[in-house]
C-alpha cells in the first residue's frame, strides 16, 4: 500500500468531533498548516488543540511554513484567487514541499498515520487540498480527505471549473471518504 496522507478540516466542528473524527481514521500526527495557529472557534488554537489531542494519544505540530501568507490572503480579491495565487506560491518556494515532505516521512517512518489540518472542511477549498495534491503527485502516493460532508462550499462551481482547468492532468485527484464507523449522527457543529 502507497504512503497515505490525510487531511481535515475544523470548520462547523466542535473539538470533540474533530477529535474523534481523528481516532477513528487511526491518525497519529496532526500537522497544523495553518501560517497560525489561532482560531475564534473554542479548541483550535494552537495550545488548545494541542493538549487535546494529547489528551488522545495524537500529537501535534505547527507547520507554519506551509501557511496561505497573509499577504496573499488580504490582496486575493476571491477565495478561488487565493487558491491560485498559493498553488503558484508553492510552486516557487520548492522548500515549502521539501520541508512537508521531510516532516511527512519522518513521522511515516515511525509507523504514525499524518494528516493536515486548516479550517475549511472541503480540501478544494483549503490550501492544505493544493498541499496534499502536490505531495501526492511526488511518487507512488495516496491522500484521503475525511468527512467533508455537513457544509457548503466556499469555492463557487465556476470558480472551481477554472482552478481545475489550470491543475495539471497528471495530477491525481485526491478521494474523499469518512472514516468506516463513522455514527450518522455525528452532525457538524455551528462557529
Amino acid at each position: 500500500m502507497p504512503p497515505t496522507l490525510y487531511t481535515l478540516g475544523y470548520e462547523k466542528r466542535s473539538i470533540l468531533e474533530f477529535t474523534d473524527l481523528l481516532l477513528q481514521a487511526g491518525i497519529g500526527v496532526l500537522v497544523d498548516v495553518r501560517e497560525s495557529a489561532w482560531s475564534h472557534k473554542p479548541g483550535f488554537s494552537k495550545k488548545a488543540l494541542d493538549a487535546a489531542l494529547r489528551t488522545v494519544g495524537i500529537e501535534y505540530v505547527h507547520a507554519s511554513f506551509a501557511g496561505n501568507p497573509r499577504a496573499l490572503r488580504q490582496t486575493a480579491p476571491d477565495h478561488a484567487a487565493c487558491l491560485d495565487a498559493y498553488r503558484s506560491y508553492v510552486h516557487q518556494n520548492a522548500s515549502i514541499l521539501e520541508r512537508l515532505e521531510e516532516l511527512v516521512a519522518s513521522y511515516q517512518a515511525m509507523g504514525a498515520r499524518v494528516c493536515l489540518t486548516c479550517y475549511e472542511r472541503h480540501a478544494d477549498d483549503c490550501h492544505r487540498g493544493i498541499l496534499a495534491e502536490c505531495w501526492g503527485t511526488r511518487g507512488a502516493r495516496r491522500v484521503e480527505h475525511l468527512a467533508v460532508e455537513g457544509c457548503l462550499r466556499l469555492v463557487p462551481a465556476q470558480m472551481r471549473a477554472g482552478i481545475l482547468e489550470r491543475r495539471t492532468r497528471a495530477s491525481p485527484r485526491p478521494t474523499y471518504t469518512t472514516p468506516p464507523g463513522t455514527p450518522s449522527s455525528l452532525h457538524p457543529q455551528g462557529d
